[in-house]
């Protein structure tokens, strides 16, 4: 009896556990396999009114095992809920996958969002990576409310000077900070926690008798004038709030001065004295000295000046004056303007009325002894002269048809000079130039010799004009290849010789008088060499492939030009040959070999065909998938082969490449003239993807924690970003990979193998900044990195790829592209974007990216990495980033 009992007992357990369990949203308990993943959300119930720090919690099933559950509101990942709660209930009710922590929870902030409907959903990945969503839970979020006043100063008050800006902030999730902006810019934050018992008495619900703020704003910072002032506080839960904004006048006192010295009209010499007074009632920060409207140096301020503090004893300033050592040599002789320009402590200048003056100092003189105008010179020829210049000689440059070539070498022995010109005492003004006239053309050229003072001015010297005859430095050659009269088809090697005494610099091949290319020199022709010993060159042949469809058929020339390193041209006699080639050609220009298609894909390219085109079928895997529309404009194609007048030569195709299987095929054009015959494009390899693969790598994780500081560590801050951009991708469609889904230890080369093996179709690595030593710092700001090669780092596991000048700028334009969206989502300071071969993005196969947050060590910054929207905000950056990289390809 007491057996049947118990058993009655447990019957009665098991019917109410079975009557009370909620089942899942999707399926019943009776159809449910182990395979079927299927959850449930507990609390909230849809309709709740939410406040404070609410817990979420709920239940999952997976066959594959739980990756990771996920909490959105509004769509976006607020955070990841820990999973592992004990749920005998759902134990008991699914027994197939013998899972007694099925439960999860998540501590939701409602203070971090805006009071009004919200929904909530729950997202899990299985370890199979397979995504289920449950049902949004609609919810109301209503949390106090935050206000605040300014008390002064009041609209309309005119300030000078430093002034309090003062008043009192109420916010029941707690004051961040409050900034101060003048005419809508930040200008500093204000101190929060004055004695405000009147704010307390009014507002007891908040219980705070330090509400108030202050700042003191100086006011000789901003140009006197009507100006606006505002206050912006910044929560604790990241919500902004400004007051109303007014209109102030700033008034502070003026600035002026006067330039004693030099007076409009004075003629100066040498080093002169600058001087004169300056008052601002802000300040002086600094006096600058303008010659000619550019500035020449700064004025020394401090000058005992008592007639000025007695002409003006409100400035309380008996040092006003200042003064300037204008070395009058650096300038020419002649008309200029003084000016001086004074800027205050508060920023603002003041510039007082320009002066009129003449400098009058020594010349500088000299003279080019040879070689004299009308010489004709060959070889190398000695250019020698003398110069005097009182303030001394910085350089002297030789210009050959006004281009220096050159420069003298100056200090030869001339006491003639000094006999002549004593006051200089220089005997040793001379100087002289070896001048190669081999490197220029035979012919008439100038020649000028320009001096440069130890003042920097420049004396030049009348030119001279002199005739360059080489007639010894000969040049020949031949073109071996085509002969006059040779019919060319396809690709044809031109070749055949050259010399030249003062050596070759290039040959250009020319048809019908225009450059196509340029020959490779330097081909061993021990023929020539035997001809010609006393050129001693034993390779002075050359070559060029002319691909001679890109011309129409018919009669051409071919011409060799060549340009000497002395600069002379030679170009060989014309040799008229004959092109015939095939009569249908064409080409395609879309997709491009090794390229990934996916969707609908148009092809396009064009054919020309003198018989005309019947039709043009496009070919997958060797097999007719369809016919290409013929008749496209394309001018180009009539421009650059008007003989077939074909301005509609191109054609286009839609290709579904959904009706393919995944992976690596060719596509192949092939042509049918109307007059019969089939002309065959070359093959071309490409890939059908349809959907695009993201590898994302949290970095660090496990035993590696990354950078630190204040509590936090860079692993779990790049984790946390990570699954956020993952939740935003795989809600766009994309497959979407991570190096860990858990605190979990990745090797490096792991990564990029994982990424590798996997096939991904780009790489994206998350990491938080540091600086050195890891204490307390300035430096702040996003950056962003691709790969660059650096020999001393050769690649270990992608040899083949890590630089591949594809994989490269496709590396670089998706990095700039996430970099320019994180720094206009976030407002953060843009470090920029940079080469280097950190591993992961040296080892993956694919375009690659390693982005770095932000400073962990800065606390401002830290406090930003830690919050979700901003968080939410780099997500998304990253995320759009990569939608708008594959758009583009």
């Amino acid at each position: 009896m007491k057996h049947n009992n118990k058993l009655v007992a447990l019957l009665f357990v098991v019917i109410a556990l079975l009557l009370s369990f909620k089942l899942p949203f999707t399926t019943s308990a009776q159809t449910i396999s182990s395979q079927t993943t299927f959850g449930y959300l507990d609390n909230p119930g849809s309709g709740a009114t939410l406040k404070g720090t609410h817990n979420i919690h709920g239940w999952f099933l997976d066959g594959s095992g739980v990756a990771s559950i996920e909490v959105l509101i509004d769509g976006v990942v607020a955070g990841q809920a820990i999973y592992g709660d004990a749920r005998q209930d759902v134990q008991a009710a699914y027994p197939q996958y013998n899972n007694g922590n099925a439960g999860f929870h998540f501590a939701l902030d409602t203070t971090k969002f805006a009071d009004g409907n919200h929904t909530i959903t729950i997202k899990e990945t299985g370890q199979n990576g397979q995504v289920t969503t449950l049902p949004n839970c609609n919810i109301t979020i209503k949390n106090d409310n935050v206000f605040g006043y300014l008390d002064g100063p009041v609209a309309g008050t005119t300030l000078n000077g430093t002034y309090n800006v003062h008043g009192w902030f109420l916010d029941g999730n707690g004051i961040s900070t409050i900034e101060v902006l003048v005419d809508g810019k930040v200008v500093g934050q204000a101190t929060y926690g004055d004695a405000r018992p009147d704010i307390k008495t009014a507002f007891p619900q908040f219980n705070n008798s330090n509400a108030g703020f202050h700042f003191p704003l100086d006011t000789t910072k901003f140009s006197d004038g009507s100006h606006t002032i505002s206050i912006r506080e910044n929560g604790l839960n990241g919500r902004i709030t400004n007051l109303p904004t007014f209109s102030i006048n700033i008034k502070n006192d003026n600035a002026f001065g006067y330039l004693d010295n030099p007076i409009s009209g004075s003629t100066l010499k040498g080093t002169h004295n600058v001087h004169g007074w300056f008052l601002d009632g802000t300040g002086v920060s600094t006096i600058e000295v303008l010659v000619d409207g550019a500035v020449v140096g700064q004025a020394t301020y401090g000058d005992a000046r008592s007639d000025i503090k007695n002409a003006f004893p409100q400035y309380n300033n008996d040092n006003a004056g200042f003064h300037y050592a204008l070395d009058t040599t650096k300038l020419s002789d002649g008309k200029h303007t003084i000016s001086i320009r004074e800027i205050g402590q508060n920023g603002r200048t003041i510039t007082l009325p320009t002066i009129s003056i003449n400098i009058k100092n020594d010349n500088a003189f000299g003279y080019l002894d040879n070689p004299v105008s009308g010489s004709t010179l060959k070889g190398t020829h000695n250019v020698h002269g003398w110069f005097l210049d009182e303030n001394g000689v910085a350089n002297i440059d030789v210009l050959i048809d006004g281009k220096v070539v050159g420069q003298a070498i100056y200090g030869d022995a001339r006491s003639d000079i000094k006999s002549a010109f004593p006051q200089y005492n220089n005997s040793y003004a001379g100087f002289h130039f070896a001048l190669d006239t081999n490197k220029f053309s035979d012919g008439q050229h100038t020649l000028t010799i320009k001096a440069t003072g130890l003042n920097g001015r420049t004396t030049t010297l009348p030119s001279s004009t002199i005739s360059i005859q080489n007639a010894s430095a000969k040049k020949i050659g031949y073109i071996d290849n085509p002969a006059s009269g040779t019919t060319l088809k396809g690709n044809h090697n031109i070749h055949g010789w050259f010399l030249d005494e003062s050596d070759v610099a290039s040959i250009e091949v020319l048809v019908d008088g225009a450059v196509v290319g340029q020959a490779i020199y330097g081909d061993e022709r021990t023929d020539v060499y035997k001809a010609y010993s006393q050129y001693n060159n034993k390779n002075a042949g050359f070559h060029f492939s002319l691909d001679t469809t890109k011309f129409s058929d018919g009669q051409h020339t071919v011409s060799i030009r060549e340009t000497g390193k002395n600069g002379r041209v030679v170009t060989l006699p014309n040799n008229t040959i004959t092109i015939k080639n095939a009569n249908a050609f064409g080409y395609l220009d879309n997709p491009v070999s090794g390229s990934k298609l996916r969707g609908i894909h148009n092809i396009s390219g064009w054919f020309l065909d003198e018989n005309g085109v019947a039709n043009i079928e496009v070919l997958v895997d060797g097999k007719v998938v369809g016919q290409a529309t013929y008749g496209d404009n394309r001018p180009d194609i009539q421009n650059a082969f008007p003989q077939f007048n074909n301005a509609n030569a191109g054609f286009h195709y839609e290709l579904d490449t959904t009706l393919f299987t995944e992976g690596q095929h060719t596509i192949t054009i092939r042509e049918t003239g109307t007059g019969g015959l089939v002309t065959t494009l070359d093959t071309i390899t490409v890939t059908f993807k349809q959907k695009i693969s993201v590898f994302l790598d949290p970095g660090h994780g496990g035993s590696d924690p990354g950078a630190g500081a204040g509590g936090v560590r860079e692993a779990d801050l790049n984790f946390s970003v990570a699954q956020k951009v993952q939740a935003l991708l795989v809600e766009r469609g994309y497959t979407v990979y991570m190096s860990r889904y858990a605190n979990t230890t990745v090797g490096l080369l792991d990564r990029s193998q994982m990424a590798n093996d996997l096939k991904a179709d780009i790489f994206v690595s998350i990491h938080t900044n540091s600086t050195s030593g890891g204490g307390e710092t300035s430096a702040n700001g996003i950056e962003s990195y691709y790969y660059q090669y650096f020999p001393e780092y050769p690649s270990k596991i992608n040899g083949d790829m890590h630089n591949d000048p594809e994989r490269v700028s496709n590396s670089i334009s998706l990095t700039k592209i996430i970099q320019e969206n994180l720094i206009e989502y976030t407002g953060a300071n843009n470090r920029g974007t940079h080469g280097e071969t950190f591993s992961v993005v040296r080892e993956s196969a694919m375009p690659a990216t390693l982005i770095e947050m932000g400073f962990i060590n800065n606390s401002a910054e830290r406090q930003k990495l830690v919050a979700n929207d901003y968080q939410n905000a780099i997500a998304r950056a990253i995320a759009d980033g990569i939608v708008e990289y594959t758009n583009s390809l």
